[in-house]
């Protein structure tokens, strides 16, 4: 009894084929394809973690802030190397989701906005009603005079911003995700000869779709 090797057809397209923005323009941007489920997959995974990218500095900044405000030190001595240690983690995996294929055997699923423009939708709805809820008690703190009026602007402040690094950010990598991983292919040629090695034995195991468009 003779064992045989599995065969895998020669690609149709070369990747530069599929790549090509061209294509992708004449492509409806719903129709699936392999390369549009790679993006959206690393995608999703670096836009979680430039949400602690860009959160980190946040915290401490919070922390900082706290400390400043209350003569008290502890807030900075925790959330600032807590900030610290979360954009440097987050800086991490960052590098390393943007240079590997993803898996696309299991499905992510996003809550938040898919674009800059709907990220900046829903920080400025949630930035307008948490000033909303934070001028409720301006007047009685204006006519203490304590600095109340300081921390509460300070606090809105840091909503905001956290509110940019949690939503706004991702939503801004996941709309520009088939875009960066297009141009990362082109420049990174470990990410190439991944994408590459892919192509020469991917099949579409439930349909016919293609490698591409991205």
């Amino acid at each position: 009894m003779t064992s045989q090797t599995p065969y895998h057809a020669r690609p149709a397209h070369p990747l530069e084929y599929w790549l090509s923005p061209d294509l992708a323009r004449v492509s409806p941007p719903n129709a699936p394809s392999r390369l549009r489920q790679l993006a959206d997959a690393q995608g999703t995974v670096a836009a979680g973690w430039s949400s602690a990218i860009a959160g980190g500095p946040v915290l401490a900044l919070a922390g900082a802030f706290y400390s400043a405000t209350s003569g008290n030190p502890a807030a900075l001595a925790v959330l600032g190397p807590l900030g610290a240690a979360l954009a440097a983690l987050g800086l991490f995996f960052w590098k390393r989701v943007r240079t590997t294929l993803p898996n696309t055997d299991k499905s992510l699923i996003t809550r938040g906005p898919g674009s800059a423009r709907g990220g900046i939708v829903m920080v400025s709805v949630l930035s307008a009603i948490t000033g909303g809820i934070l001028l409720t008690p301006l007047p009685a703190a204006a006519d203490r005079g304590d600095g109340t009026v300081l921390v509460l602007a300070g606090t809105f402040l840091l909503i905001v911003a956290l509110l940019v690094a949690c939503i706004l950010v991702p939503s801004v990598v996941l709309g520009r995700a088939r875009q960066s991983f297009r141009l990362r292919i082109q420049s990174n040629p470990e990410l190439r000869s991944a994408v590459e090695q892919d192509l020469a034995v991917w099949r579409d195991p439930y349909g016919n779709a293609g490698y591409g468009p991205l």
